[in-house]
């Protein structure tokens, strides 16, 4: 009697047990739909991923919550990325040049997931890695030239930075993809030694060691406007603004309070506006100084500087962000002989545009 009681006790046991477990597995739910043709490769201090379009059925929409994809980092912890079913290639960044192990899965609403992929996969060394081996910093007309070599076609960001005569930390960052990268620092005292680093961050904004040279920059003047004239616009404001105000040649007066305006009375061109200037004979330009219309912010938010030996033939030497302020902004180029300088104003909130002071910074 004794010995059924203990067999009930037990049987009823293990009832309850295969009870409980059953109940725990339920509580997790049906398996999500799995994800297929699941595919690895490495990039730049990446690995990138992609997949078909996960089903959209509303059985297999009910029971998918996210794709997982976990990986660890060489101190042993796991970091686990979370992706929505609408998500069919990742790029998972900041990732070093050695072997990664990626488990990946789909998790369902109450926890239940699909099989687990496993992909082993080692990333090329980092983009500012690679980037960073390759910068030179080599003094300029008041500043310094940046370079570097970018063959991996990615967009980085060099980042410059000095102490100016006070001791201040100062910077100024590039940002390329370009193959051969070029920045130009400015506002360096000339004649003196300055000490310049540059790092290189990629799209994960990790930095690599700084790159670090002793300079000096050769001395930087602003020209004399001795000789200067205007050798062409596309357009001014002829009377509108007064004698003065609205002409081309406000641009060139020395005067912040006096300013060329395109045409806005009896037409209303739309950008680009340009204005040439001559400046009497060719001289090495580093930057260029212009000074927005004074307490005015409706005008032109990009430019393009040009330069030209000839008047005929222009050569590119950039477009820059242009800030509706009023003190003077600074547009580094690289330092060459020009005769003719051309500012073009690409485009802004409003059909018109407008410059007090256009000023060239160099060696005359």
């Amino acid at each position: 009697m004794y010995n059924k009681f203990v067999f009930s006790i037990a049987l009823l046991g293990g009832l309850f047990f295969i009870l409980v477990s059953c109940k725990k597995q339920e509580d997790k739910g049906i398996p999500p739909v799995s994800i297929t043709h699941v595919k690895g490769v490495a990039g730049y201090g990446e690995a990138i991923f992609t997949w078909d379009p996960v089903s959209n059925t509303p059985a297999d929409s009910a029971s998918f919550l996210y794709t997982s994809i976990s990986y660890a980092d060489s101190t042993g912890k796991v970091y686990e990325q979370k992706y929505s079913r609408y998500t069919d290639s990742v790029a998972i960044t900041g990732l070093s040049n050695r072997p990664y192990t990626f488990i990946i899965k789909t998790v369902g609403t109450k926890g239940a997931f699909t099989d687990v992929t496993s992909i082993t996969l080692t990333p090329n060394q980092p983009v500012y890695v690679i980037i960073a081996k390759t910068l030179l910093i080599e003094p300029s007309i008041g500043g310094a030239r940046v370079s570097w070599i970018n063959n991996t076609g990615k967009t980085v960001v060099v980042n410059a930075s000095w102490k100016d005569a006070s001791g201040t930390t100062q910077s100024q960052s590039f940002t390329s993809s370009k193959v051969n990268g070029v920045g130009y620092v400015s506002g360096l005292a000339g004649g003196a030694p300055v000490v310049v680093s540059a790092t290189v961050a990629d799209i994960s904004q990790i930095r690599s060691a700084p790159v670090t040279a002793t300079i000096t920059p050769q001395v930087e003047v602003r020209l004399s406007r001795t000789g200067w004239s205007v050798a062409g616009f596309s357009d001014q404001e002829a009377g509108g603004e007064g004698p003065v105000n609205g002409y081309a040649t406000a641009a060139i007066d020395g005067n912040t309070g006096t300013f060329w305006h395109t045409a806005w009375n009896e037409s209303q061109p739309p950008y680009p506006h340009w204005i040439a200037i001559n400046i009497g004979q060719a001289a090495t330009i580093s930057r260029f100084g212009l000074v927005n219309r004074q307490n005015n912010s409706g005008g032109q938010t990009e430019i393009q500087l040009m330069g030209s030996m000839d008047k005929t033939n222009w050569t590119d030497l950039g477009t820059f962000p242009f800030q509706q302020k009023n003190p003077e902004q600074f547009f580094s180029v690289s330092p060459q002989k020009w005769q003719y300088l051309k500012v073009v104003l690409t485009k802004g909130p409003n059909f018109f545009g407008f410059l007090a002071e256009i000023n060239l910074y160099g060696a005359q």
